[in-house]
């Protein structure tokens, strides 16, 4: 490129300095280097991007999993509250069969007297036979 930049230098007659061939040839060299530069900052350029887009996989599956995390959240809160009514119910349940029990049971002081009398035959029974 030189060579041909200087002969047609030569075919033109174009006067060039000592100093601005100083000129060009550190532009020229401060060019290779800025085209390394350059190529590097695309190669760290592209690395980047591509941690970004890694980055930005992960918190897209962080916030799937916040979201699963707050539903089941809710699902057992739900299951609690089933629970706790439930329970309530099993309550209510138990308390009208006590309720019915003490309804449908003899009430005659008569019954509970034979049933004593019953007791203290059958342990008066067993007594004679032990001994």
């Amino acid at each position: 490129m030189i060579s041909e930049n200087w002969a047609l230098a030569q075919s033109v007659n174009i006067q060039i300095d000592v100093k601005d061939l100083k000129e060009i040839d550190r532009q020229l060299q401060e060019y290779v280097i800025l085209k390394k530069i350059v190529g590097e900052q695309q190669t760290t350029i592209g690395e980047l991007e591509k941690g970004l887009v890694s980055e930005k996989k992960t918190n897209e599956l962080n916030e799937r999993e916040l979201d699963l995390q707050r539903r089941i959240i809710e699902v057992q809160k739900m299951e609690i509250e089933v629970q706790k009514r439930a329970f309530i119910d099993m309550k209510e349940v138990s308390d009208r069969a006590i309720k019915l029990a003490e309804v449908s049971k003899p009430k005659t002081f008569g019954n509970w007297q034979l049933y004593g009398l019953a007791a203290f035959a059958g342990y008066i029974i067993k007594e004679i036979l032990t001994k």
